[in-house]
């Protein structure tokens, strides 16, 4: 996809053939974030992007620091809630790059029996797929460790204040600026994912993860 190529506005541009619709939670949900992880592969094809509402999703944060040094968003399985966000129908060449730029998170298919799926943008000719497929992290979601619930998504602020309450950690005090930039210098955001899981405040955001006895 040339990087002078725009994506086209949400609901205007069918899918390919053999695409497969891939939820956005976080920075996917950006064009100009998706346009820069697929621009490498030079496609003529491009993304066609969709409102779209889940039912049974909604989002937390991962039990980790991304390369960045911010805490990034997650989505988690809920028996209710509703998760709002965009869709984007990828092919298979598509996919496969996005699965790359995400190495702390694994795709899974999801049904639309269990999470019932609504299309705000009718693509032409395109039905409502009977599964589609979003990221999941690999490290969990924050949660408390006495009462188990999850840590509902919200500003940087919020979430690095609840870690330092609950780590100790001298590091994250501070405007969070300057907090993100301390977490993406050197081994520290590795040492806080870390501390993450050592105090119990990540758990499986998936069912079949917790099954699996935690994420691959």
């Amino acid at each position: 996809m040339p990087a002078s190529v725009l994506l086209q506005p949400l609901g205007s541009v069918a899918p390919p053939p053999n695409s497969r619709l891939v939820m956005a939670v976080g920075s996917n949900a950006a064009p100009s974030v998706l346009r820069r992880k697929l621009d490498h592969l030079g496609d003529a094809v491009e993304p066609a992007l969709c409102r779209v509402r889940v039912a049974n999703i909604t989002v937390g944060h991962s039990a980790h620091v991304a390369a960045r040094g911010y805490i990034p968003a997650a989505p988690v399985h809920a028996g209710q809630g509703v998760l709002t966000t965009v869709g984007a129908w990828l092919t298979p060449s598509q996919t496969e790059a996005l699965d790359r730029t995400e190495p702390n998170y694994d795709r899974r298919t999801v049904n639309t029996h269990d999470h019932p799926l609504q299309l705000a943008d009718r693509l032409p000719g395109v039905p409502t797929p009977d599964e589609f497929d979003l990221y999941v992290s690999r490290h969990g979601v924050l949660a408390d460790p006495d009462g188990g619930s999850v840590l509902p998504f919200g500003d940087q602020p919020t979430v690095l204040a609840w870690l330092a309450r609950r780590l100790g950690v001298t590091e994250l005090d501070g405007p969070p600026a300057d907090v993100c930039a301390r977490l993406a210098t050197g081994d520290l955001g590795a040492r806080v994912t870390g501390l993450m899981r050592a105090a119990g405040l990540s758990q499986p955001a998936w069912p079949s993860l917790a099954a699996d006895g935690g994420a691959r």
